[in-house]
């Protein structure tokens, strides 16, 4: 008679564990392979264009390969997100950049969302450029500024300058200037506009006049055209005016040495005569010879420093 078995149930874990180990192994190795399938690390190889404006906003085109189409990828740019991403090929990626500061180079991080999520970054950089206009920081004169000191009445100015936001292209500055007569100006301008050149570096210019600005007169002045060193441009031309008062109308003058240190005679008269307070026209010259020749000690050929002339004035003489 058969002894009946006893069931030892420490025996038949052991059995199990034993021949399940193998299986289970298995089963983890295939879902470890299949993960790795599903979720591979994706592989940057280039991208385009690799420059944009700090503005952001540039559609990137990114090349390569294992990019996620299912679950979507993630883009950085010097660790801001792209504006947006779409994954139309496992080979293909297209970003809309984020604004950026002009001059940087930043990297670019590539990230499957699949777990487990591996970053990647690509061997190029995208460079941000310039995209902002310059603008006209100062301006001297300022706007509104009456000049009423003179130290020569014949050159009371001939520069004006402009200083801009940034660093311009010099070559690129157009300044307009119109003449304007002011209500105690003794003579109209001889030319409605004034011409001169600009030059300068780095974020300011200066205009020279070809002629002096004259007392009497009013000056408005347009700034147009300034490009920065990227190519953008003054968005709108900048305006600003000022003028130059006329000094006292004289009845009597007395005869300066700069008025005779360079020729004496005829060439001194119209040097008085184009004064703003004696008549601002050098041709009213022989109004003086006229007012004086009554003089004796007066000679049209030779003035002398000290001397005192008479200014004549009025409707006898023409005047309005």
């Amino acid at each position: 008679m058969k002894k009946p078995r006893i069931f030892n149930s420490k025996f038949w874990l052991a059995s199990v564990a034993k021949r399940a180990v193998p299986v289970v192994l298995a089963i983890v190795c295939a879902w470890i392979a299949g993960c790795a399938g599903c979720n591979p690390e994706p592989i940057p190889s280039g991208m385009s264009p690799t420059e944009g404006p700090e503005t952001g906003g540039t559609t990137v085109q990114i090349t390569g390969e294992k990019f996620d189409m299912k679950n979507g990828v993630t883009v950085t740019f010097g660790g801001k997100n792209a504006q947006s991403v779409t994954v139309p090929s496992e080979m293909q990626i297209t970003a809309v950049t984020p604004g950026g500061m002009a001059g940087e180079s930043v990297s670019i991080v590539v990230t499957n969302k699949g777990k487990p999520e591996v970053p990647v970054t690509l061997s190029q950089k995208f460079t941000y450029t310039d995209a902002t206009p310059p603008t006209v920081t100062m301006n001297e004169p300022v706007d509104g500024t009456v000049i009423s000191e003179y130290e020569n009445s014949l050159n009371v100015m001939n520069s004006l300058s402009v200083s801009f936001s940034e660093p311009i292209d010099s070559n690129s500055v157009v300044v307009d200037v119109t003449v304007t007569k002011t209500e105690n100006s003794m003579s109209e301008p001889m030319n409605a506009t004034l011409s001169g050149t600009v030059a300068g570096s780095g974020d300011s210019v200066t205009f020279t006049s070809d002629m002096p600005m004259r007392a009497g007169r009013m000056y408005t002045v347009t700034v147009s055209g300034a490009t920065d060193m990227a190519g953008n441009a003054l968005e709108s031309s900048h305006s600003f005016s000022f003028s130059i008062t006329s000094p006292e109308v004289l009845d009597r003058y007395r005869v300066k040495e700069e008025d005779i240190q360079e020729e004496n005679g005829e060439a001194a008269l119209k040097r008085i005569a184009s004064r703003p307070e004696i008549f601002d026209d050098a041709e009213m010259w022989k109004r003086l010879v006229a007012a004086n020749q009554d003089d004796y000690i007066f000679d049209r050929r030779k003035l002398s420093v000290g001397q005192l002339l008479l200014i004549p004035r009025g409707r006898a003489w023409g005047d309005k």
